[in-house]
This record gives C-alpha cells, sequence and structure tokens, in this order.
C-alpha cells in the first residue's frame, strides 16, 4: 500500500472528527474549539517532533502583540512558553508558523478576518530590531549568517487558513488577490486550504512553493486532487517546518531589562578581588 492510500484513509477518518462530529454541537464557540484540537491533534502526529501545536498569542520584544491565533507551531527545542491564566504567549522568534482554522469561509469577512490575524503575527518584529542571530544548533548561533525576515521567506512565520469548505475557487482567488494588493508582501498569508475544495498557495519557476517572497503567481490545485488534499497541506508545513529558521529571544529586551540595581562583594574570605 502507498503513503498515499494510507493517508486517504486518514484523512477519511480526520473528516469524521472535524467535520461530522462537530456538527452536532451546537454551540458556536465549542464547536470552533473541537475542530481546533482535532487539527492540533493530526498536526502534532504528522509533523517534525521537535515541534509543539497550540494556541494563544505572540509577543516581539518590543511589547507589540499578534491577534488570538487559533493554530501556533513552534519548535519546543528553543522556547520558552509564557502562560497567564489560562493564556499561553510565545515570543515570535520561537514560532514556525500559524494557522486559522474555519470550519466554512462563505464570505469576504470569514476571509479578511482570518487574513488580518495572520497579518498581525507577520507584523511583529522577528528580528528584534536586527539584533537576534538564526539559531543554527543546539546552542549555537553563527555572527556571519543574517537573520532577515523582511525578506528572506525562510527567516519568516509561515501563516495558513484551514477550513473544510468555503467559496469557490474563483472568489478566494479573487479576494487574496484583492488583499494583497493593499498590504505589503511579507505579510501575506502562504497558505489556504479548504480541504474537501481545493488548496492555494503560490509557485516559483521552481513550482510549488509556499514563499510569498519568491512567488511568480498563485497556484491552486484542481478537482482530481481533493482525496489528498490534507496530505499535501501537512506535507507543505513539513517541508517548511524543517527548512525555517528560528532565533533565539532576548529575554531582556522582552522583559525590558537594560540594566539592574546591584552592590559588588569580594569573591574570597580574605577580601582580595580575584
Amino acid at each position: 500500500m502507498e503513503l498515499s492510500d494510507i493517508f486517504r484513509k486518514v484523512s477519511e477518518q480526520f473528516d469524521i472528527e472535524f467535520g461530522e462530529i462537530t456538527k452536532g454541537i451546537s454551540h458556536p464557540v465549542k464547536s470552533g474549539e473541537a475542530r481546533e484540537c482535532a487539527l492540533r491533534r493530526i498536526l502534532e502526529k504528522y509533523l517534525p517532533q521537535r515541534v509543539g501545536v497550540d494556541q494563544g498569542f505572540l509577543l516581539d520584544a518590543q511589547g507589540r502583540e499578534s491577534k488570538q491565533i487559533d493554530i501556533i507551531i513552534y519548535d519546543k527545542t528553543v522556547a520558552t512558553v509564557f502562560e497567564v491564566g489560562n493564556t499561553k504567549y510565545f515570543p515570535c522568534e520561537v514560532v514556525l508558523a500559524v494557522g486559522e482554522v474555519k470550519s466554512d469561509i462563505d464570505s469576504k469577512k470569514d476571509l479578511e478576518d482570518a487574513l488580518d490575524k495572520i497579518k498581525s503575527v507577520k507584523e511583529l518584529d522577528r528580528s528584534n530590531q536586527g539584533k537576534n542571530l538564526i539559531i543554527t544548533g543546539p546552542g549555537i548561533s553563527l555572527q556571519p549568517l543574517k537573520f532577515d525576515p523582511l525578506t528572506q521567506y525562510r527567516d519568516q512565520i509561515m501563516g495558513f487558513i484551514f477550513t473544510r469548505t468555503s467559496m469557490t475557487e474563483r472568489s478566494i482567488l479573487e479576494l487574496l488577490r484583492e488583499y494583497n494588493s493593499k498590504v505589503e508582501r511579507r505579510l501575506w498569508s502562504n497558505l489556504f486550504c479548504a480541504y474537501k475544495n481545493f488548496l492555494i498557495s503560490y509557485e516559483s519557476e521552481k513550482g510549488l512553493i509556499p514563499s510569498v517572497m519568491d512567488a511568480k503567481q498563485m497556484y491552486c490545485t484542481t478537482e482530481d486532487e481533493v482525496p489528498n488534499l490534507l496530505f499535501l497541506f501537512i506535507s507543505i508545513l513539513a517541508t517548511f517546518v524543517n527548512e525555517a529558521h528560528v532565533a533565539r529571544p532576548d529575554y531582556f529586551s522582552y522583559a525590558n531589562i537594560k540594566t539592574t540595581f546591584h552592590t559588588d562583594h569580594c569573591l574570597t574570605t580574605n577580601g582580595r578581588k580575584l
């Protein structure tokens, strides 16, 4: 049996959990939470084990905060997650991707709401005013390697929208183009997946690549790809996770600690400073 055949069965099971079971939950907030949990579970299972999947808010070292985000994919090997009550806050340097989850996107308002939440993440200063360095291994940051989220795709946070169904392909494409025309390229969403309909991303000379910085045109799947859309969506995310850069947060900047009041003391009992 091929991997694609196996994942089609996974997709069928996921659709029962994401689509069918949540229909029986009458409270809209609870049904939304159930859909988000279903997606988080499958991402935790099929993305690389070094990443965590959660929800909450993102922060930068200048004190700016994103809107509340449904799906936050972060690097557990470098992340410190702050929690107040039941709300989690993530330094933007350690986050790899964020996503908004809907049961259906059937209006311009729904789509723009999701795009604005992703934009609120991409507007954060992931470079800490140019001071942050790429983490190139456990505890290692190499000075010559520039970390530039303003221009480099691998230094940016990926943003995606995930839904079961949506407006027509033509309508979504038109609305995405309209939105993209109004904001900086680096703030565009990277990936739209209505897993019962189609997937939209970007394309360069090398083919499908969700990089908004390298995009030459938009990419949209055909009806023949519907059985494979969940697998394609996770494959795109996993590929990005494996090539994306994170940076070491400067927690002194986050805490706004520029200096501390202190006294000096001798190192030994003989009173001499060594």
